[in-house]
């Protein structure tokens, strides 16, 4: 019996210091798998963001960005107002007393919509002054869409509430028209149709004349060119002309990324 109690407390010390260092060990091992676990996330997290999809969710989740910025003007001769609408002299006088001109429209095109921005002026009144709206079109991609009046200017004075003639300068989809209505607005004619697609502004490309006054000549000639362009048209029989200045913005950034990959390629080099 005088062994048999020690024998029995040693037992029971070496027990609980077995249970002791397996709660510490078990802990630890807990522990492990936590910080394992956590890091298999933030790997999983890395994969993800090189995740072409995931790229592409962050890309539509994100500010939609300025993509292109267009700054159109237009001018009309004697000819237009005298021969191709053939205003009576009332008429003229009434549209210069009373009529908006449009000075520029610029439209900033951002990858949601785009915002048109129109200065016009009132020139024959002594409090005259630049004026300027904004409008905001959104529209389904492709050529067509809802008609967003931009700018109207009546061509005689309404009489017993029906609606005198007009010229009416609308953005519909990606392009800009240019309409003369007819009393009553039940008929229209197109006289310009402005295309806001760089493929097909191709055929109206022409020199900067602003450009070419500051000595620059053309735009290609520095690079420029891939993302700066003037178009223009003219029809002296109609007596209308317009210009358009165009900014591609996505094509600028490519621009800026090549030319300092260019600078950087020779010194990588040496």
């Amino acid at each position: 019996m005088d062994i048999l109690w020690p024998a029995v407390g040693i037992s029971i010390i070496v027990g609980f210091v077995f249970y002791v260092m397996a709660e510490r060990w078990g802990r630890i091992l807990r522990q492990q798998a936590g910080t394992i676990r956590r890091l298999s996330d933030r790997v999983q997290m890395i994969e993800e963001v090189d995740n072409p999809v995931f790229r592409e969710r962050i890309s539509e989740s994100a500010p939609a960005p300025l993509e292109q910025v267009f700054t159109f003007s237009f001018r009309f001769s004697d000819q237009f107002w005298q021969e191709t609408l053939g205003l009576l002299e009332s008429d003229w006088d009434y549209v210069r007393r009373f009529g908006s001109f449009v000075g520029t429209v610029k439209l900033e095109r951002w990858r949601s919509h785009t915002v048109a921005t129109i200065t016009e002026i009132l020139p024959d009144r002594k409090t005259a002054a630049w004026q300027m709206r904004s409008l905001d079109y959104f529209h389904a991609p492709g050529e067509g869409g809802e008609r967003l009046k931009l700018w109207e200017l009546p061509l005689a004075r309404p009489e017993f509430g029906r609606k005198p003639a007009s010229l009416d300068l609308s953005l519909c989809g990606k392009a800009m028209e240019l309409a003369v209505n007819s009393v009553g607005g039940d008929d229209s004619e197109v006289l310009f149709r402005v295309p806001l697609d760089f493929r097909k502004l191709q055929e109206f490309r022409s020199e900067d004349p602003a450009e070419a006054a500051n000595g620059g000549g053309s735009a290609n000639g520095n690079g420029l060119g891939a993302w700066r362009a003037f178009y223009a048209w003219q029809d002296e029989h109609l007596g209308i002309e317009w210009q358009l200045r165009t900014v591609d913005i996505t094509r600028k950034i490519d621009w800026d990324r090549w030319k300092i990959l260019e600078s950087a390629t020779p010194q990588a080099m040496r």
